[in-house]
């Protein structure tokens, strides 16, 4: 004869334990803030001081009579875009891209120490203008020519010798 036992204890399975949220809030939570705080920081403190245009570009020559060398520097404005004045129910807006020529790379520190204030004095003149006023190439030298009296008034001494357009659009919004 043959004797069953079914009696046999099963092996136990430990049941798993339920998620705990409060745990992961508590563990978790902090850690992932101070990530973002390290990744912010990390952020807002490696930026460069100046990089509102900041591009330029430095060109050397050698000058009319030959003796020197002359060296040129493009530096970039960042875009401006401002509402035109109009008479009509229609909307205008200019925007453009500017460099300026100077004649030495130390003023450029000069140039972006005065940046906002350029800015400022760019939107100004600019927001006064009309379509008609800036229509074909005598509108566009009228206003090239103005802009770069009102820069060499801010920045004097120093010189911009010259203020090239590298962007010029004229949007009408109804």
């Amino acid at each position: 004869m043959i004797n069953i036992n079914t009696d046999e204890e099963e092996p136990e399975v430990e049941s798993a334990k339920p998620f705990n949220k409060k745990k992961v809030l508590i563990y978790v939570l902090p850690i992932v803030i101070v990530i973002g705080l390290v990744v912010s920081f990390i952020i807002v403190f490696t930026k460069k001081d100046g990089n509102l245009g900041g591009e330029y570009s430095v060109v050397s020559g050698s000058s009319e009579d030959g003796s020197a060398e002359k060296i040129t520097v493009f530096y970039a404005l960042p875009e401006l875009s401002a509402n035109l004045r109009s008479s009509r129910s229609e909307n205008t807006t200019v925007k453009l891209k500017l460099s300026l020529e100077l004649s030495s790379v130390d003023d450029i520190k000069t140039v972006e120490a005065l940046l906002p204030r350029i800015n400022d004095t760019l939107l100004a003149h600019i927001v006064e203008l009309t379509p008609d006023e800036l229509s074909g190439s005598n509108g566009l030298y009228n206003l090239k020519r103005e802009l770069l009296y009102r820069i060499n008034l801010l920045t004097d001494p120093i010189k911009v010798s010259n203020l090239n357009f590298k962007t010029f659009d004229i949007q009408k919004n109804n």
